[in-house]
């Protein structure tokens, strides 16, 4: 158990895991401490409204607290305390879950309570005149009771002995309950914490498959462009030092040498041009909107078939567009003439290349087609990898590298367009592409 933790801890996905666990714990302890706080806010809102809408009416609690006491005399006083037993105004609207507490100026309770209350014995305490505090008292049962207080400084003249009147509003079964809540949102808190802990290993995981997948890609990249790159640094070697062996030769005894070497020259040379393109198209690819009128298409065309008949292939083409449309140029004589060379690699002697224009939905729709070999379902679905080649024997005899599929992917992606492999019939592969 220990070599597996100490395994655990030691991975790769340990510290991606530990980023999102002390994420989610601070989350859920920030929700936990708001949700409490709230609580007790909502909790205690009401009984804290009625203290302050108690100050409103000191006069109305002072005449009934006062008009409630039967002693009428006290030491300290010279004449005997005044009582008015007046009526209470309804319409000052007194809560009657309210303890009142009056005192005189020295702080002594001025209406005596029973023996056994707790309120007995609560004294003056000046510094908490004008807020509301929260209080613990001992009742006769030696039970805790709280309560909200908020104490007042008064004047009134119809009881000048009175200077200070206190309110306690009791708070024990808001409390009681306050304490569930908590423990139910604590207990809540916890099982979706060990939640998020389980999510954590998750996405630990889940973030690092792009980068594995990118790094793995990049690896192979690398791989397949370093292999690409041996075979014609190879040749090369090989030939220049068969001519450096022999250097009383002349160059005409040597040309198919010279002629080899440069195929691989110019081979290496449209291979670096592809790894650059990637390169720069990995960074993002821009498109340029601008005008194009039907006469670039037909301008292409006629480029095509100069190509295709030096190579002695056919070549059709189709343009219906009528209106000027807007898009790349750049971009789109590119992805056209890498789907034609990629045609012209794979169609034997005579064969027959079509490419067609049109304007579909709002859409540019390139299609080509050609009668080849065609290609396997299974295939389709990587031919668009970087340095995939199906026959790569025969792809090295024509210089592919298997890189232009995956550029031409490129741009139509960045052109927010899709790109479709068909079969040809009878025979063959249709690219068919939608801008």
């Amino acid at each position: 158990m220990r070599k597996y933790i100490k395994k655990k801890i030691k991975s790769d996905n340990f510290n991606p895991f530990l980023h999102f666990a002390a994420v989610f714990t601070i989350i859920f302890l920030v929700m936990t401490i708001i949700i409490i706080q709230i609580m007790r806010l909502g909790l205690y809102s009401s009984t804290d409204n009625s203290l302050k809408k108690a100050r409103a009416v000191v006069p109305a609690y002072i005449q009934m607290t006062m008009s409630r006491t039967t002693v009428v005399t006290s030491d300290d006083y010279d004449e005997p305390l005044v009582i008015n037993p007046g009526k209470i105004n309804p319409n000052d609207n007194l809560a009657a879950a309210l303890d009142v507490i009056v005192y005189d100026a020295d702080g002594n309770i001025l209406n005596p309570f029973d023996a056994y209350s707790e309120f007995s014995y609560v004294g003056l305490k000046k510094s908490e005149l004008n807020s509301i505090v929260k209080k613990n008292l001992l009742n006769a049962y030696g039970h805790s009771e709280t309560y909200r207080s908020l104490t007042l400084e008064v004047s009134d003249l119809s009881y000048p002995q009175v200077r200070y009147i206190s309110f306690l509003a009791s708070t024990r079964q808001l409390d009681e309950a306050f304490d569930r809540y908590v423990q139910v949102v604590v207990r809540v808190m916890i099982i979706f914490w060990f939640i998020s802990v389980i999510t954590s290993v998750y996405l630990a995981k889940w973030s690092r498959r792009p980068i594995i997948a990118s790094y793995e890609k990049q690896k192979a990249f690398v791989e397949n462009a370093s292999h690409e790159l041996r075979t014609p640094l190879a040749v090369l070697q090989n030939r220049l030092e068969t001519l450096f062996r022999k250097p009383n030769d002349t160059i005409l005894e040597h040309s198919e040498s010279i002629a080899a070497s440069l195929d691989e020259v110019r081979n290496m040379r449209l291979l670096t041009t592809n790894l650059l393109n990637l390169a720069r198209r990995d960074d993002g690819i821009n498109p340029k909107i601008e005008p194009i009128t039907p006469v670039f298409f037909d301008d292409i065309f006629h480029n095509y078939e100069l190509i295709a008949e030096e190579s002695g292939k056919q070549f059709r083409s189709t343009n219906t567009l009528e209106h000027t449309i807007k898009s790349d140029k750049v971009l789109i004589k590119q992805l056209m003439t890498i789907l034609f060379d990629n045609a012209l690699k794979y169609t034997a002697e005579d064969g027959e290349i079509t490419i067609a224009v049109s304007h579909k939905d709002r859409r540019l729709m390139i299609k080509v087609s050609d009668n080849g070999p065609g290609i396997s379902d299974t295939n389709k679905s990587k031919i668009f990898d970087r340095f995939y080649r199906i026959d790569k024997a025969r792809t090295r005899q024509t210089g592919g590298f298997g890189l232009g599929l995956s550029l031409a992917k490129q741009i139509v992606e960045a052109m927010n367009g899709k790109i479709i492999v068909k079969d040809n019939m009878p025979k063959g592969t249709v690219f068919e592409i939608l801008l």
